[in-house]
């Protein structure tokens, strides 16, 4: 790669304004209900995975005063100083805070904890980061823990509807990781909207209705990520039966039976969701949680689906990484399936430039967008670095090898970045 040309195209890139599809970011109310510190930074952030995968206890993030994690935390940082996920943070911390130095020491986390309390303290806070720093023109945001009260600041965010209250059912319970944000049940959804769940016929009401209310709220999507829970294998069951298993006691039903009236309500919000021309975004590959099932979530878990309802958009996310290959060949085959690459630059910068370049070679460049895939807006902006960097490297190459100019690759990242959401999404 000729580093003149990267730099020429990242340039240019730093100019393209984004439509950021993909985005899980906590209020800054949220965020200032629980003590503010920079070790609460990292655990809202991906960053957290790295270190409980190096050995860190889990509980050890639930410590009260930062001091107490922080011993915790400085016997494992060394192992994860290679890790993106962790890089990703510095770099936020560097250009957001004025940080200095590539790994935290004890004299720099109590500065960078009052810096943290000051920015939160501002606000324009996530104006300053998402907008003027990352460049965000709009993110498609995914509250899973407040589905039934979707409060955003419209000048930032779009809400996107997460279905796996729906999907899932009654009397789920979650294997979220204690501590963090826990999924909205089913019932807390009907109870807030006053929709009874003793019915079956009710019960697709209550569907319909957050459809249409996030439809109305300017929602361009709807949302399944059931590969957290489940395989994102939906067979086809009859209306009949699922209403025969909806009327059992949830806790009665069988594994086979539990998964078949999943299978029907995954269909129902697929039909649903199409009769209303909202495309279906679908979390697909690695999982963010230090234990899971990880083949749940291959793709091609999803191929009958493309085939029984060729009207209906889908997104593939993450590019279905570590599984980017059958992603690519089912947007390939498939008129109505794209891929989302959020989430995969900040997991490797390097795995992310491989990918992007084989994803050239293979599915046309309409198909594909970004999103940044975060919880917190700093790790947004270094989503947004991230993956600039990576279409300038995949870019320069293929102006380097004579497949592109510069102007051509620089409206292709654009296309990417910004004009094929806008276009997808009907933004």
């Amino acid at each position: 790669m000729n580093q003149t040309t990267y730099q020429t195209l990242l340039d240019r890139i730093l100019e393209i304004e984004i439509i950021d599809t993909h985005e899980h970011i906590l209020s800054r109310e949220d965020v200032r209900k629980d003590p503010l510190h920079l070790f609460r930074l990292f655990e809202n952030s991906y960053a957290r995975l790295d270190f409980t995968s190096a050995g860190m206890p889990a509980d050890a993030w639930q410590e009260r005063q930062p001091d107490s994690i922080w011993q915790h935390w400085k016997k494992y940082q060394d192992h994860v100083i290679l890790n993106c996920f962790y890089k990703n943070i510095i770099r936020a911390l560097q250009d957001l805070y004025g940080f200095e130095g590539s790994r935290i020491t004890e004299a720099d986390w109590p500065e960078l904890s009052e810096k943290v309390v000051d920015a939160y303290g501002r606000e324009d806070w996530y104006e300053f980061v998402l907008k003027q720093k990352a460049g965000f023109k709009v993110s498609l945001l995914d509250t899973f823990w407040s589905v039934e009260a979707f409060r955003f600041d419209p000048s930032i965010f779009t809400p996107v509807l997460r279905t796996n209250p729906f999907i899932l059912g009654r009397q789920f319970e979650s294997r979220f990781p204690k501590g963090l944000k826990a999924p909205t049940s089913v019932e807390t959804i009907a109870e807030e909207w006053d929709i009874s769940l003793k019915e079956f016929e009710s019960y697709l009401v209550l569907i319909d209705t957050a459809i249409e209310k996030y439809r109305k709220t300017g929602a361009p999507a709807v949302k399944i990520a059931t590969a957290y829970e489940r395989t994102l294998h939906f067979e086809e069951v009859s209306k009949n039966e699922a209403a025969r298993l909806y009327l059992k006691t949830p806790s009665d039903l069988t594994f086979s039976e539990r998964k078949a009236l999943q299978d029907y309500m995954a269909h129902y919000v697929i039909r649903q969701a199409t009769s209303q021309g909202l495309p279906i975004q679908i979390h697909t590959g690695i999982l963010a949680r230090n234990a899971n099932i990880i083949g749940n979530s291959n793709p091609e878990h999803l191929n009958e689906l493309f085939l029984m309802y060729p009207d209906t958009r889908f997104v593939l996310l993450h590019f279905s990484f570590p599984y980017m290959l059958q992603a690519f060949s089912l947007a390939k085959m498939f008129r109505n399936v794209y891929l989302d690459f959020c989430w995969v630059p900040m997991l490797s910068k390097k795995a992310a430039v491989i990918a992007l370049d084989e994803f050239f070679d293979l599915v046309p460049n309409n198909k594909l967008m970004w999103g940044g895939d975060a919880f917190r807006v700093e790790e947004a902006y270094a989503a947004a670095c991230a993956a600039r960097e990576v279409m300038a490297m995949v870019m320069a190459g293929r102006v380097d090898c004579g497949d592109l100019d510069l102007e051509a690759a620089e409206q292709l990242c654009r296309s990417v970045l910004y004009d094929n959401a806008k276009a997808f999404f009907d933004l």
